[in-house]
């Protein structure tokens, strides 16, 4: 995960997997049972969930790569 293109692809496979996921049936959802004025929000809120879960997963690359660097600096004999 230390190479950008590595988190990438993953970003890029989650981030299509999520946004199937919420906009495809989530925003269906909205779509037919939401009323005529909410659908806007509704569908930005879901936009805003599908950020947040992308920005997740590149934090949480971030703290792996942080820890194998950590924990290879401390086998390395002194």
């Amino acid at each position: 995960m230390n190479q950008l293109g590595d988190r990438l692809v993953i970003l890029l496979i989650a981030a299509t997997g999520f946004a199937v996921l919420i906009a495809g049936w989530a925003g269906g959802l909205v779509e037919a049972e939401a009323p005529i004025g909410w659908e806007i929000a509704l569908i930005g809120g879901l936009f805003l969930l599908l950020i947040l879960v992308l920005v997740g997963f590149w934090t949480e690359f971030s703290l792996i790569d942080r820890k194998r660097e950590r924990d290879q600096e401390q086998d390395r004999p002194n």
